[in-house]
């Protein structure tokens, strides 16, 4: 086949061409297995994560579990992860649930690996209920320095502090990496409300520390 053009003259016929500039290739029975191995993996990884959660939740879809495949760009990383979404609808304060991913293909995704991963049957329960509950949970072997109600001071530019209140403790966003939490969640008088990413004085000192600290310079 070739592709006709006005431009090169009423009938004049050019070489067959592809226009996203390569060679057509067409499909091999190589690609083709490994696409039903992908897709059947995928329903396999699929069935074992709802078989941990009630069948309720599934049928009245107030839960819903979605596995697939992504690439990495990390070059230190599996160069692709399988991800399992498990998101419930929630109530007020929008949906919940968790998200993780596994180092490797959904084919090379063993059930025991998955198992471990895998939330208890309570944490299913609050979320149905529209509880926010994190899985995994934020770390119980680590005391903070400030409690909440803590009048602190927070870096907010190269050397700029602005004053204000703890108002939580492992506060995380819902498009974190699952386990990943922030030590504090602040309330600053101008209105802004902010996390502290690391309970470090670089990051986070109690109000009036900064002064405190030049005091002792000046002796």
């Amino acid at each position: 086949f070739g592709i006709q053009t006005g431009a090169r003259g009423a009938g004049e016929v050019r070489p067959d061409t592809n226009m996203d500039g390569g060679p057509f290739k067409l499909p091999t029975k190589e690609n083709a297995d490994a696409a039903r191995k992908k897709k059947e993996a995928i329903a396999t990884v699929k069935k074992w994560v709802e078989s941990h959660i009630p069948t309720k939740h599934i049928k009245d879809r107030t839960c819903v579990v979605d596995v697939s495949e992504i690439v990495c760009g990390d070059p230190e990383c599996a160069p692709i992860d399988t991800a399992v979404r498990i998101i419930y609808e929630g109530k007020d304060d929008g949906a919940v649930g968790t998200a993780f991913a596994f180092p490797c293909t959904a084919v090379e995704l063993t059930k025991e690996a998955l198992d471990e991963r895998m939330p208890p049957a309570e944490t299913y329960e609050d979320w149905y209920e529209g509880k926010p509950t994190h899985w995994p949970p934020p770390p119980e072997d680590v005391v903070l320095r400030f409690a909440v109600g803590t009048r602190v001071e927070c870096k907010v530019g190269t050397k700029q502090w602005a004053p204000g209140g703890v108002t939580k403790h492992w506060f995380r966003q819902g498009d974190w990496p699952p386990g990943v939490f922030a030590p504090y969640q602040v309330q600053l008088d101008d209105g802004r409300l902010i996390f502290a990413p690391d309970d470090a004085n670089r990051c986070i000192r109690g109000e009036g520390a900064g002064k405190r600290w030049f005091g002792c310079l000046r002796g």
